[in-house]
C-alpha cells in the first residue's frame, strides 16, 4: 500500500483533506496531513513567512515517512515541485490537484494574469500588502461553488489569510532532480479559481505521465471526494507496478 503526504492550498489547512483521508485509509493506504506555517493550528506570524518556510515544512514531513511518498498538492503546488527538487529520492510521484504547475524560474504569481478577473476582484488585501484574504463571495462563488452548503458555511469560519511573499519566490527546479520524479495532474473542469484553460496550458508546457479530469470546482476534495479518491488510488496502483 502507498503513503500519501497531502499539502493544502492557500487560505486552507489540513482539514481540507478530511473527506479523502478516511476513504484512502479504508483501502489500506497511509495518509499524512499537516498545517503549513501560519495555517490551521500553526501560529507562525503570516507576515514573516517565506516560500522557503513552506518548502522546509513539507520536506520535514516527507522525510519523516519511512518510505518514498506520493506527494499530493492542491492549488499552491509550486511548493511540492520545490520539495521534489530538494529530495527527489523521497518522492514516489507528484500529484497536482488543480495546481500551479510551474516551470523553472517562475513564481506562483506569474499565472495570476490568466485568473478570472472577477475572482481576483474578491481578494481582500491587508493595508500593508503582505497578506490577503478570500472574501465570502470568493469562497462561495469561486472556491467552493459545488461543495455541500453545510460544508461551505463551516469553511467560511476556518479560512485564514495567506502571506504574499511565498507567491513572489522564483521556483528553482532542474531536470536531474525535479525532472526525474513522475508527475500526474488532476484537472477540475469547473474550476473558477485556476481556469481549465490555464490548467491545460501548464500541464501542456510541462507534460505529466497522465492527466485526469474531474467534473468539479476548485475544491474536489469536497465537491467530488469519491472521484478524487479513485484517481489517487489508481495512481498508487500505477506506481506499484
Amino acid at each position: 500500500m502507498a503513503t500519501y503526504v497531502f499539502v493544502h492550498g492557500s487560505f486552507q489547512a489540513a482539514w481540507c483533506w478530511r473527506e479523502i483521508v478516511p476513504r484512502l485509509e479504508c483501502k489500506g493506504h497511509r495518509c499524512v496531513t499537516f498545517d503549513l506555517p501560519g495555517h490551521g493550528n500553526d501560529q507562525a506570524p503570516l507576515e514573516s513567512i517565506k516560500f522557503e518556510d513552506y518548502v522546509r515544512a513539507v520536506t520535514k514531513v516527507v522525510e519523516s515517512v519511512p518510505e518514498a511518498s506520493i506527494l499530493v498538492g492542491h492549488s499552491m503546488t509550486g511548493i511540492i515541485s520545490q520539495v521534489a527538487e530538494k529530495i527527489p529520492s523521497r518522492v514516489s510521484c507528484l500529484v497536482y490537484v488543480a495546481g500551479l504547475l510551474l516551470q523553472d524560474g517562475q513564481t506562483m504569481l506569474d499565472p495570476v494574469n490568466d485568473f478570472d478577473p472577477a475572482y481576483l476582484a474578491q481578494i481582500v488585501w491587508a493595508p500593508d500588502g503582505k497578506t490577503a484574504r478570500l472574501s465570502e463571495v470568493a469562497a462561495r462563488e469561486f472556491g467552493y461553488p459545488m461543495s455541500p452548503a453545510s460544508v461551505v458555511e463551516e469553511i467560511l469560519l476556518r479560512l485564514t489569510a495567506e502571506p504574499v511573499a511565498p507567491y513572489e519566490a522564483h521556483l528553482e527546479i532542474s531536470a536531474p532532480n525535479f525532472g526525474r520524479v513522475t508527475r500526474y495532474y488532476v484537472e477540475c473542469l469547473r474550476d473558477r479559481v485556476i481556469p481549465l484553460s490555464l490548467q491545460r496550458k501548464m500541464h501542456s508546457a510541462l507534460p505529466c505521465k497522465r492527466v485526469y479530469s474531474i467534473d468539479a470546482d476548485h475544491s474536489p476534495f469536497f465537491s467530488a471526494p469519491d472521484e478524487l479518491t479513485s484517481i489517487l488510488s489508481s495512481i498508487a496502483d500505477a506506481e506499484s507496478h
